[in-house]
């Protein structure tokens, strides 16, 4: 009687042992199907904000040149939309790291500077009367630099947040 009691025992605790194994197994597998879809949202987040961000870029690299060019340069593409400009900020808010927010923070602050100066070329161009001492040209020259020093902070943050830079 007592060896069948031990050997039930035994049986049981191999029984709990199996199920254990299995039971933290399958935590394991859902805990890295969960970080791999919370990774895969954070690329697709900033992958977006990125290519938000070149096409900004670009845009601000030809709009209103200091010295126009015979022929003229391209007109610069259009700006992304308001609405595509809250889907990226949505996204990041929600999956981006503080540093990114930080950096396209910083980013999308110099791109507003550069939204008010293109709006003096605008009103100057329209009045000619109106110019200013400084020229919002040579301040919109200046302030591309300073647009594409902050696109590529924001880019190399990201970059280090997936793994493809080291910080």
């Amino acid at each position: 009687m007592a060896t069948a009691t031990v050997a039930i025992s035994i049986g049981g605790a191999g029984i709990f042992f199996t199920w254990l194994t299995g039971k933290q197994a399958r935590d394991d597998a859902r805990a890295s199907a969960r970080e791999a879809r919370e990774q895969e949202r954070l690329e697709n987040a900033y992958i977006g904000m990125l290519d938000m961000a070149e096409r900004v870029g670009q845009w601000v690299r030809m709009v209103y040149p200091l010295w126009d060019t015979v022929p003229p340069r391209p007109v610069p593409a259009e700006l992304p939309s308001l609405a595509e400009q809250a889907h990226t900020q949505a996204l990041v808010n929600a999956f981006g790291s503080g540093d990114v927010r930080v950096r396209m923070k910083d980013w999308q602050d110099v791109v507003q500077d550069v939204l008010v100066t293109v709006q003096q070329i605008q009103w100057e161009e329209a009045d000619r009367e109106r110019y200013s001492e400084e020229s919002p040209r040579r301040t919109l020259e200046r302030l591309r630099g300073s647009e594409r020093i902050a696109r590529e902070a924001l880019t190399d943050q990201v970059a280090v947040e997936l793994g493809h830079r080291i910080a």
